[in-house]
């Protein structure tokens, strides 16, 4: 057998072919071979079952020791307090993400580790503070069930004020109950924010039975509101019988306010001006400018002013009558009226006015007086040293240098930041921008970029050829149109060609 296997171990070291009595050999080799192989793999799937049982048995064990660890862990000895501060934590976000997600949605992810870190969570009076209730197309079963919700949660809450954000239709057969769960809080509301549909002038006596009381029982005192949102929506144009009324008296910690019904017009509306420190007023229905301006002239305490308004048919222009805020450092107006021209900046004089926002929000607009009326405006109120902040949004105004934004710019010496919007400007609007801007913004929807480009470089070159050492984040937008779509694909075909060292972005 030994001399056989050294033949066929010299046979194989060659190209020979093999005689009849070697196949014959190795034929017999082969067979003995494959009985060999055939006992190993039946070991290896013997042990290889045996492996799987082990580790499945090893999966167990330590599945085991994983309790018997945890019971025995650091965790399971702090106090709920901890605990309940670690949640506080990790639910602090600033992002405005974080803000519209509230205090439950923040939470909620804890109170599902288990029934101790619910009970614990429960505890924490601050995650249970924020209610929000959208109640717009709910069934009357659903609405009770929301209602039964909020006010487990809002017991919770401890002695904390309550923020409840709500909105419900005024024909709803739920609005007893509705009604009923709001004057329930009543003591207790820090905010409300609320949200009502009408269809029908009746659809408004939801208003009465909110806040003002019925002849026969004492007056309905919101003690702890300070901060009071109402919108109300119609798809129709709907005229009111009497007046939106919130009394001073049953308001009396109020300071915050905003008020809208684009689509409802009230006679006349009453709340405690003198008190509030914060204003969002409009749009309002079919509201003439005096009487915005008669408003707000009762609104001395003012720090900060949203102003919104949308267009108007057959109104009056506003008298010579200037009305003072001393108090305003904030400004914003926001006007969907094409042919606003900036009529309410003549009726005002804010001497402490910080920074100012104008936003023309129809898009059809050409308007651009409203910076010259602006300049009047600093200049009036004597507001020149405080000015820090300016944002103009002329939709398609165009920004032009003589006579407007060179004026503009000689009224605001302490300026920190310029935001412009708007269709164009000219080749030298920029020149005469402060030098105490550090944040320059321009957004243009032209398609022809020259002039701004332009005007965009000019004033860097000037500006670092006067101060170098000082920081300065500009900016240069193209919104996209037509236009610009084709330039765009011409620069991303030229970026293939040349590649990755091609540093050329269109923003």
């Amino acid at each position: 057998m030994s001399s056989a296997r050294d033949r066929l171990e010299f046979l194989s070291a060659s190209n020979r072919p093999p005689s009849p009595q070697e196949s014959s050999v190795a034929g017999e080799f082969l067979q003995l071979c494959d009985q060999k192989l055939k006992v190993v793999d039946t070991r290896i799937v013997a042990l290889e079952r045996e492996l799987e049982e082990l580790k499945a048995q090893r999966s167990i064990i330590e599945g085991e020791r994983h309790r018997y660890a945890d019971i025995l862990s650091a965790r399971r000895l702090l106090p709920p307090e901890i605990i309940g501060r670690f949640m506080e934590l990790a639910c602090l976000d600033d992002t405005e993400s974080s803000h519209s997600l509230g205090a439950y949605q923040q939470v909620s992810s804890f109170i599902l580790v288990s029934r101790e870190w619910y009970q614990t969570a429960c505890g924490l009076a601050h995650f249970w503070s924020e209610l929000s209730m959208d109640l717009t197309n709910s069934s009357v079963q659903a609405t009770q069930e929301m209602i039964v919700k909020a006010g487990n949660r809002s017991a919770r809450a401890a002695e904390l004020p309550i923020t409840l954000t709500i909105a419900f239709p005024a024909a709803t057969s739920s609005i007893a109950q509705i009604v009923d769960f709001i004057h329930s809080l009543m003591s207790r509301l820090g905010v409300l924010d609320l949200c009502v549909l009408v269809d029908t002038r009746s659809d408004l006596q939801l208003l009465d039975s909110l806040f003002r009381p019925p002849p026969s029982t004492n007056n309905l005192v919101w003690p702890m509101l300070h901060t009071l949102r109402i919108m109300i929506e119609s798809e129709g144009k709907i005229t009111a019988g009497s007046e939106l009324s919130f009394p001073s008296v049953n308001f009396p910690l109020l300071r915050k306010a905003a008020m809208s019904s684009p689509n409802v017009k009230f006679a006349s509306y009453q709340m405690p001006w003198f008190n509030l420190m914060r204003l969002n007023l409009g749009p309002l229905s079919e509201l003439e400018p005096q009487k915005y301006v008669s408003i707000l002239g009762a609104c001395t305490n003012l720090r900060s002013l949203r102003l919104c308004t949308q267009r108007q048919t057959n109104i009056p222009g506003i008298n010579t009558l200037v009305i003072t805020l001393p108090h305003l450092t904030h400004l914003h107006v926001e006007s969907s009226d094409s042919y606003d021209l900036g009529r309410f900046l003549p009726s005002l004089n804010l001497p402490s006015l910080q920074s100012c926002i104008y936003t023309v929000a129809n898009p059809g607009s050409y308007s651009t007086s409203i910076v010259r009326r602006l300049t009047d405006l600093i200049q009036r109120s004597g507001c020149s040293e405080s000015m820090e902040y300016l944002e103009l949004d002329l939709s398609r105004g165009t920004f032009y240098n003589s006579g407007t934004l060179k004026d503009l710019f000689l009224e605001v010496p302490r300026l920190n930041v310029l935001k412009l919007s708007g269709y164009k400007m000219d080749f030298d609007a920029l020149q005469g921008v402060p030098l105490t801007v550090r944040e320059l913004s321009i957004k243009l929807i032209y398609y022809r970029i020259d002039h701004a480009r332009n005007a965009f470089v000019d004033h860097l070159n000037s500006r670092f050829a006067a101060s170098s050492d000082v920081p300065v984040k500009a900016r240069l937008q193209l919104v996209d149109t037509v236009h610009t779509f084709t330039l765009q694909k011409r620069l991303d075909s030229l970026k293939e060609k040349v590649g990755s060292s091609l540093d050329v972005v269109m923003d």
